[in-house]
């Protein structure tokens, strides 16, 4: 519920527009700002307070006319804002001098009387130079500070912030008509460290940066036994083909008339060594490819480190006409 006071305050904004405060040469600027103006004043009515004051503040800074001001603090008045509210009063009466009207400067100088038993000033020093400090999230000044800070009553919220340092926060309860001090100590700024850095500072020794890091291992596929099983497997077929031929040239041999006995065993011989070769060879593509399986999916493949190459189990295989050898270590 609004008090009296600020009925009062809220007519007079609303009346109080600068009908002549704009009167320069048109321009975009002044005619930027008039509308500004015009739209500040109608969102004050329909009580958007905080859209208002920007639209105040964009006029005031497109064309600072003195009676601005005097909306900018009434405003500010309606936020609770009175440390905004009396510095901006206080501006109008310095700014405006001798056309203001006397009734208007009385009137602003007891509203002034009344805001300053609702502020408090707060000197604020900082261990180191050219920190950013801000009230309630607004930007006020850098430290030194030229004069204490003008702060509205209740609790407050001060941040300490500089290049190359954490910021600081600090939050203080101040009273109508304090006037305290306060001291920010920042943490020292962080020397930068690199990634390669050893725990003096000083970059680590390449050999040292080596022997940190653990080798990285890596899983090889088992090449060797695959190919072992594909050479196999074609050595099979290609036997299987000749025994299919000597098979036949042995059937021819049988059919003649009249056979040749020697023919037909040298026939027999051939087929049969071709078909043992055949069953060796596809017996060992099996077993050869079921230890590749194994490798492969059971993950009992030889790892390498970097810059090692790994190293296939030897294997010797020797095929004769009538056996097959399959030797090595794995």
């Amino acid at each position: 519920m609004k008090t009296p006071r600020a009925l009062a305050l809220c007519a007079a904004i609303v009346l109080s527009a600068p009908l002549g405060a704009f009167a320069q040469p048109a321009g975009d600027k002044t005619e930027e700002a008039d509308a500004r103006f015009r739209r500040g004043v109608e969102l004050y009515n329909e009580v958007d307070y905080g859209a208002a004051l920007t639209e105040f503040r964009r006029a005031y800074e497109l064309a600072p006319a003195y009676q601005v001001l005097y909306n900018i603090a009434g405003t500010c008045y309606q936020l609770k804002d009175y440390a905004c509210a009396l510095r901006a009063f206080e501006r109008y009466l310095a700014d405006g001098g001798e056309q203001i009207p006397g009734g208007r400067r009385a009137e602003v100088e007891r509203d002034i009387a009344v805001l300053r038993s609702r502020v408090a000033t707060v000197e604020i020093s900082t261990s180191a130079p050219d920190v950013e400090i801000s009230v309630d999230g607004v930007p006020a000044s850098k430290t030194p500070l030229p004069e204490p800070l003008l702060m509205s009553a209740g609790r407050r919220r001060i941040a300490a912030e500089a290049p190359g340092r954490p910021a600081v926060l600090r939050v203080v309860d101040v009273a109508g008509g304090d006037h305290a001090r306060l001291t920010i100590e920042l943490p020292e700024a962080r020397a930068p460290q690199g990634p390669a850095e050893g725990a003096g500072g000083a970059p680590a020794p390449l050999g040292a940066r080596r022997m940190d890091r653990a080798p990285r291992q890596q899983r090889s596929v088992p090449v060797f036994p695959w190919l072992a099983t594909g050479a196999l497997a074609a050595g099979a077929a290609a036997t299987g083909i000749l025994a299919l031929g000597a098979s036949g040239d042995l059937d021819a041999e049988l059919d003649r008339y009249p056979g040749d006995a020697r023919a037909v065993e040298r026939a027999r011989a051939r087929s049969e060594a071709l078909a043992l070769t055949t069953d060796l060879l596809a017996g060992a593509a099996v077993l050869a490819g079921g230890l590749s399986i194994y490798l492969t999916v059971a993950g009992a493949g030889p790892e390498r480190g970097d810059g090692e190459r790994a190293s296939s189990p030897p294997v010797r295989l020797t095929i004769a006409p009538a056996s097959l050898e399959l030797a090595g270590s794995f």
